[in-house]
């Protein structure tokens, strides 16, 4: 029975071990969030466990195992694999408060998280070359179909591993959820190969381990509320003066809106309450104004401009059916009925949309504070949203990065003059260092646009102690010659469809050289 069997457990080994790929960078999103660099990370732990496992597997099959030994052997390593995969969920936090720095996380956190992923690949890696090592052990087994049988088995196990993770586990369970079923699937699989004689050794150690699978989830990182097909979902309410709240919505490792349960006009971002100045400018010219956000998440600007005096009808773009969900139900979006939520990619969806009779305001909010859709930064889709405004409107892009010097920001508003005629960079007085929020407005005439070197908005902080208050925030503007001038040393990048190095941009890293762009 065995013979026939050993295929079909290698291949739910293998969906086991892409599991864990999957798990491992979702379980890190809420300190890293989901950029290439921790998807690359983690893609390299893995292979990097499995190789291993794979080489020492082949040695520890031994010239002349007897089957009965190699049952053991694949028994043990399904159950180092098991233990170690449930693992993880606890150990995430740990990781990240040990690598942690005052200005977030870098590539050894990056790292570290991604490691958590090689111990149960490596134990997985022993498997194949086992399984093989058994097969030719076993009387009248046609070892040529059976190796056949197994290599299929373990890329089908693959694929099927990233299809049900991606499209149903992580929706339903979590990314928790799939490191322990991933994890249970090896446990089972360890104790059906167990042979008899070593059950009753083996028995109590997988009693142990399945009663610490109660506790593990205890034991974890930062728990979602929601984990949709794309994020981390939290939430968090503060409450305000007078009986009011503020309830912000956290996006994997950041605060993407903040929300005013009572007063929908009350913008408590900074760059959102800049935005909001900036696109009145726009609305005031038009007769029944309209506005388009790609990258809705709490829907916190569409929701104050619907409620304005001079109401805004509002379309929103948000590639997650969850957020918006929430955004409408819980961030209290959904009490507008002039705010209109298309779900789908920001980019395909404003291809689908009519040129006319266009948008007064478009505003580019679908960043995240360590990752950036690479296909929205683009000249291409630069001319998309150009061709969707006005005379008088304005495209307006939030940007996450560096303060000193700020590349990517910089490379965005580069890239947008080869499209619009007045281009600035709306940049807080804030310390160097760290990461900031920066606002890319592009003007469709200059004559038409808002335009001074400073303006003040409110903002509200929160001091030690989790404590609220408002401050004032002045942001300062910058045209690129201006921009140039105070960051000479720095070269920004034309971003195309074909070449949009976004992660290098946000690493600090510059990406082209002085002559360059200077030509």
């Amino acid at each position: 029975m065995i013979r026939f069997l050993l295929p079909f457990a290698v291949l739910l080994s293998a969906a086991s071990s892409l599991a864990v790929e999957l798990s491992i960078v979702r379980l890190g999103a809420p300190y890293l969030g989901q950029s290439l660099l921790p998807w690359s990370a983690a893609i390299a732990s893995v292979l990097l466990g499995l190789t291993a496992g794979h080489v020492l597997g082949g040695l520890a099959g031994g010239e002349a195992a007897a089957p009965r030994a190699l049952r053991g052997r694949l028994s043990a390593v399904w159950l180092a694999a098991g233990v170690t995969a449930m693992a993880m969920p606890a150990l995430i936090g740990p990781v990240a408060a040990a690598f942690a720095a005052d200005d977030g996380f870098g590539l050894d956190a990056v790292a570290a998280i991604a490691a958590l992923a090689a111990p149960p690949s490596f134990a997985a890696g022993f498997v194949s070359p086992l399984a093989l090592r058994l097969a030719a052990r076993m009387p009248r087994v046609a070892l040529p179909r059976m190796v056949g049988a197994i290599y299929a088995a373990s890329a089908t196990g693959s694929v099927a591993g990233t299809v049900l993770a991606g499209f149903v586990v992580l929706e339903r369970f979590g990314a928790a959820g799939l490191a322990y079923l991933a994890g249970g699937v090896w446990l089972l699989l360890g104790a059906l190969m167990l042979p008899t004689r070593k059950a009753a050794v083996v028995a109590p150690v997988y009693g142990l381990v399945l009663a610490a699978v109660g506790v593990l989830p205890w034991l974890g990182g930062k728990p979602c509320l929601v984990e949709s097909r794309y994020t981390c979902i939290r939430l968090l309410d503060k409450p305000l003066a007078g009986g009011d709240m503020l309830r912000f919505m956290i996006l994997d490792e950041g605060v993407h809106s903040a929300s005013d349960r009572d007063h929908p006009r009350r913008l408590h971002l900074g760059y959102a309450a800049l935005a909001d100045r900036l696109a009145q400018a726009a609305f005031a010219e038009a007769a029944a104004p309209r506005a388009l956000v790609v990258g809705g998440g709490g829907a916190t600007l569409p929701r104050a401009w619907a409620h304005a005096e001079k109401p805004v009808a509002a379309t929103v773009i948000e590639l997650d059916a969850e957020v918006a969900t929430l955004a409408r139900d819980i961030m209290w979006a959904g009490r507008s009925g002039r705010l209109e939520t298309l779900i789908g990619d920001g980019r395909a969806v404003l291809r689908a949309l009519p040129a006319r009779p266009g948008y007064d305001v478009v505003l580019m909010d679908a960043y995240r504070s360590r990752s950036v859709p690479p296909h929205l930064v683009t000249a291409e889709f630069d001319r998309d949203v150009a061709a969707r405004l006005p005379a008088s409107g304005v495209y307006l892009s939030n940007v996450i990065d560096r303060a000193d010097p700020p590349l990517l920001a910089l490379s965005i508003a580069a890239t947008l003059a080869g499209v619009f005629p007045a281009v600035d960079l709306w940049i807080a007085e804030t310390p160097a260092g760290g990461t900031t929020n920066i606002v890319v407005a592009a003007w469709a005439q200059p004559e038409r646009a808002l335009r001074p070197s400073h303006l003040v908005v409110d903002a509200t902080v929160m001091e030690a102690g989790d404590a609220v208050r408002t401050q004032q925030v002045t942001w300062r503007r910058f045209d690129l010659e201006a921009a140039r001038a105070r960051w000479p040393q720095a070269c920004a990048a034309i971003l195309t469809d074909d070449w949009a190095p976004v992660d290098r941009l946000l690493a600090g890293r510059a990406v082209c050289d002085l002559k360059a762009a200077r030509r």
